[in-house]
């Protein structure tokens, strides 16, 4: 591997086109050579939004709670790179979600395969509740 921040700032740049948003501890970026993909750096230490989103998606692949998540399609091994599906902007949200689900900013969700997903669940509540059946009342709010 390289150590030449030449090399990586080329390579970064191969990768992502614009920085199409961020929150409080990461960056999306949309993806040159991926444009169904978009690109999430986490470039402060100790949040790992990247890796529970990763470790969320494992979880959830292939059973019937997947439907409320954008895939996640790679991560770097050290977790601060995350390739996921691109969702587009969502215009109508229901009155209720899945208990798991938490942080109703409308920004946080969109639309993947013509049905909503969250598409930022960093901080998402499956770890609490599991992969539950229950919903909840969503108090949808914009930023």
């Amino acid at each position: 591997m390289s150590d030449n921040t030449f090399i990586h700032r080329d390579a970064f740049n191969l990768l992502c086109g614009d920085r199409i948003g961020y929150g409080m501890s990461r960056s999306v970026f949309s993806s040159r050579l991926l444009p169904d993909c978009v690109v999430k750096v986490e470039e402060d230490a100790g949040r790992f939004q990247n890796v529970v989103e990763w470790e969320t998606w494992q979880r959830v692949q292939g059973t019937d709670f997947e439907k409320w998540f954008a895939p996640c399609r790679w991560i770097s091994p050290n977790g601060c790179v995350l390739v996921m599906a691109r969702t587009t902007p969502a215009v109508d949200f229901p009155e209720k979600m899945p208990v798991f689900l938490c942080d109703f900013k409308r920004t946080n969700y969109g639309l993947y395969d013509g049905r909503l997903v969250c598409h930022d669940y960093g901080t998402s509540l499956i770890f609490e509740h599991g992969m539950s059946k229950r919903m909840r009342k969503a108090e949808w709010w914009d930023a």
